[in-house]
């Protein structure tokens, strides 16, 4: 026993606070959605969390939205739960979502951790490329969603940066096939881009923070939408759900790692 002077205490485990996991949230890229009927954006992660029994949401933003506008929609369906901690995987044009709704629309600091997938931090060529374009789908695109698809080009990501939140850990993948093995479609994009990319966004834009590295994949093949035809050595069809098996867990010790030590900086 400690005299008055020198008091000590001891906490038994039992009356320790426990913290409850994170809950994940998956967010998805521009013109992309949650699911229409028996189709997922995210194909088949949904039933492997389950499996895992790991809490999730896949929040549904506007899919043409600008960036304040979807992540303004995120925080209305995120912070209506009871969950505490968040950790967010974000493809796409969803990191910058993310990385918004963090900065501006998280005033209670429960969102510890972010990991994007193929996100355009620095913007993509292709998006310029797009709104320039009098081809049928650019000319589509540009009829329902222009105001988002602007947000997407470099000249604007570069005019509108987000700052990080030190009490985040932000993280990043980027894909990359040879424009030999991407399909038909995202070939004729891939060569609009003059380096390395996955048919949408160059590796480079794809990187921020701690970046864990390039993958064999393409851009919606990282989301479970396979379009080429298997061929071994192409390492195709790529597994998409066993990388999304190492991203949960990366995302989710992410931001266990940030609760247990407070604020320090996640960014790299």
């Amino acid at each position: 026993m400690g005299t008055a002077n020198n008091l000590e205490f001891q906490i038994r485990p039992s009356e320790q606070k426990i913290m409850p996991p994170p809950t994940l949230a998956l967010l998805h890229g521009f013109l992309g959605f949650s699911h229409r009927g028996p189709i997922e954006y995210f194909r088949g992660v949904g039933q492997m969390l389950r499996r895992m029994d790991i809490a999730y949401l896949i929040p549904e933003v506007p899919p043409a939205g600008t960036v304040a506008e979807r992540a303004e929609a995120l925080a209305r369906q995120l912070f209506r739960s009871n969950a505490s901690v968040f950790a967010l995987i974000a493809h796409s044009m969803g990191g910058l979502d993310a990385r918004y709704l963090i900065t501006h629309l998280d005033p209670d600091r429960r969102i510890k951790s972010l990991l994007t997938i193929a996100t355009p931090h620095h913007g993509s060529p292709l998006a310029s490329w797009f709104l320039e374009s009098y081809s049928p789908i650019p000319i589509w695109v540009r009829c329902i969603g222009s105001r988002g698809l602007r947000e997407l080009t470099p000249e604007v990501r570069a005019a509108m940066p987000i700052p990080d939140r030190e009490d985040v850990a932000y993280s990043s993948y980027a894909g990359c096939r040879p424009p030999d093995e991407l399909t038909f479609l995202l070939r004729s994009y891939g060569r609009i881009i003059l380096e390395d990319n996955d048919g949408m966004v160059p590796v480079s834009s794809a990187q921020w923070g701690k970046f864990r590295g390039v993958i064999r994949a393409d851009h919606v093949e990282f989301i479970g939408w396979n379009l080429g035809l298997p061929n071994a050595r192409s390492t195709r069809p790529f597994n998409h759900i066993d990388f999304w098996v190492q991203v949960v867990a990366e995302a989710m010790a992410g931001a266990k790692g940030k609760i247990s030590v407070g604020g320090s900086n996640g960014s790299e």
